[in-house]
């Protein structure tokens, strides 16, 4: 009996074990722009500019297996490819390149998502020639990010997100040649900053009251989602490492 008793303990107490470390591990399930971006834009605790993990993509009821590659906007953080002298877009997406051709398996399909500086040079990534040789570039979801002139035939699609009372996707350099083009491009939602710019650069994307119609694609009324577990988050760019 005594043995019994012993065994069922044991059992039991690997269970709970287990039980335990599942509850450890949660899987994230980002179905929105605004969960995507809201993860993108945690620099309010998260300075480093490059976040990358593994990911399954579902779409349309199919799921595959992709690297989410993740960009944060401009954070005054010496010494960062994403601070005020860090270089622009021109060393974010060096920095960016050269991570994924040492970490991400040659092959591998990538989604981008960035806000602001972050959503610029990603578009400059997905018609980078390099990165469209070696890998399989999906989809670049922006917030508040200017449309970058197309250097050469791009890959994936884009979607852009702007707040109606967003000032930075119009003051950009990269405006002024295409401002017409920079309205008919893109997403726009009224997330109530009237006279608060900086609210509607800076907190508008990651409300689901105002983007959680679009998916995390970008695409109104679409059905794509993101899952990944937080454990294999990589952090890439801290000013330690530049």
């Amino acid at each position: 009996m005594k043995k019994a008793l012993t065994g069922f303990l044991s059992l039991l107490l690997c269970f709970v074990f287990a039980l335990s470390a599942f509850a450890q591990t949660p899987q994230t399930d980002f179905k929105t722009a605004a969960d995507l971006l809201d993860f993108v834009m945690v620099g309010k605790s998260f300075t480093t500019p490059l976040r990358i993990v593994p990911a399954v993509l579902t779409k349309d009821g199919e799921s595959r297996s992709v690297y989410l590659i993740a960009m944060l906007g401009m954070k005054n953080v010496e010494g960062q490819v994403n601070s005020a002298k860090g270089g622009g877009t021109t060393a974010y997406a060096a920095l960016v390149k050269n991570v994924l051709f040492e970490t991400v398996p040659a092959g591998s399909a990538l989604v981008f998502a960035g806000h602001s500086l972050g959503g610029m040079t990603a578009q400059l990534l997905r018609c980078d020639e390099e990165l469209q040789e070696a890998y399989e570039l999906l989809n670049v979801l922006c917030g508040g990010s200017p449309l970058m002139e197309e250097s050469r035939t791009p890959e994936g699609t884009l979607h852009r997100l702007t707040d109606t009372f967003d000032m930075i996707p119009y003051i950009a350099g990269s405006s002024f040649c295409n401002f017409l083009r920079q309205i008919r491009t893109a997403h726009r939602e009224n997330g109530g900053y009237f006279l608060n710019p900086d609210g509607a650069h800076n907190l508008s994307y990651a409300r689901n009251d105002v983007w959680g119609s679009y998916d995390v694609f970008g695409e109104k009324g679409g059905n794509a989602s993101l899952q990944f577990q937080p454990k294999e988050i990589r952090a890439f760019g801290d000013a330690g490492s530049n």
